[in-house]
């Protein structure tokens, strides 16, 4: 892995609202993020999330578009 797929673009960070079926809504930080591929974008793991009684992991990915 080189160097520059490590670094993170300036100290950004994004929030996304998860909208639940119910209405609850969920605030989930979003910090910048260089991808493998080198694109630039914002990244979270989430490790748990109750909804329902029952518990839910994921993740959450945005990246910048490029011009083909």
């Amino acid at each position: 892995m080189s160097e520059e797929n490590t670094e993170k673009p300036k100290n950004k960070i994004v929030f996304v609202t998860l909208k639940m079926p119910d209405g609850k809504e969920h605030e989930i930080p979003l910090p910048a993020k260089v991808f493998s591929s080198g694109r630039e974008g914002f990244y979270a793991q989430i490790p748990a999330l109750v909804y329902d009684n029952e518990v839910y992991g994921g993740q959450i990915q945005v990246w910048k578009k490029t011009p083909k």
